[in-house]
């Protein structure tokens, strides 16, 4: 089943999304038997790359195709409805055959935690391989160093209430509510900021994020409170870790840090 990739977007956007909008299709998956007979596997289904027919992943036969073009498409439809300025971030952006994350920064909803400038920023997922499913997530990113950001604790509980889970087709109002929770976002920043590092957190680092990201954090000045530790981590996440993984990690981030 060919997926449409037919997207309605500026030359300039469409440099920077080609890349994710390769037509996917679904295979009959073939096995051979004992005799070296071949017969068709009915419960199974392959999902191909059309345009080059790359095998991408073997899933069951309940498996549905949501392409990277079925959801960008809409959400490029809704960010262009909206009176803020956006951009589309490659600092976490990535795309592969089986999996893609697509940033999308507003550079003028920011705010600051008296060190420097931070964006919200919209972070789109999907896979062809039964990783994930379509999801977003709200965060942020650092101007001065991209170290990015992923408020999932601290925004799941407005989101629950308020939004009954995100869809792409309400964003407007999205990107409001969310930049209305800001003075929530400040506050639990604050908490941080007046918070000691205690020795059972610093170990944790370790248990979480591993022996180098441990090794990181002891090489940089010893923080004075946990807001500090957060950007030693989420810098670490954001310039050494692959960016297939970051994601995962920023969601470990912000759990350490309920933020």
């Amino acid at each position: 089943m060919a997926m449409d990739t037919e997207v309605n977007m500026t030359s300039e956007l469409d440099q920077k999304l080609w890349k994710y909008l390769f037509p996917v299709n679904e295979k009959k998956v073939f096995v051979e038997t004992e005799d070296k007979s071949v017969i068709a596997a009915p419960m199974y289904k392959a999902i191909t790359r059309e345009d080059n027919g790359k095998l991408i992943s073997i899933q069951s036969d309940s498996y549905k195709i949501v392409s990277n073009a079925e959801i960008i498409k809409p959400l490029m439809e809704q960010l262009h409805t909206l009176d803020s300025k956006w951009i589309i971030d490659p600092s976490h952006s990535f795309v592969q055959d089986n999996r893609m994350r697509l940033q999308v920064t507003f550079p003028e909803l920011t705010f600051s935690d008296d060190r420097s400038d931070i964006a919200l920023s919209l972070f789109l997922h999907n896979s062809y391989d039964g990783s994930e499913g379509v999801r977003v997530f709200w965060g942020a990113i650092r101007f001065i160093c991209s170290n990015g950001m992923v408020f999932g604790k601290v925004l799941s509980k407005f989101y629950a209430k308020h939004t009954s889970g995100l869809r792409l087709d309400n964003l407007p109002e999205q990107v409001h509510q969310t930049y209305d929770q800001i003075p929530v976002i400040k506050e639990r920043i604050e908490i941080l900021q007046n918070i000691g590092v205690s020795k059972s957190l610093k170990e944790s680092v370790e248990e979480q994020f591993g022996k180098k990201a441990a090794k990181y954090v002891r090489e940089q000045p010893n923080p004075q409170n946990q807001w500090i530790l957060y950007n030693y981590l989420t810098w670490y996440v954001s310039h050494v870790i692959e960016q297939r993984l970051r994601a995962a990690y920023q969601m470990k981030v912000s759990r350490m840090f309920q933020l």
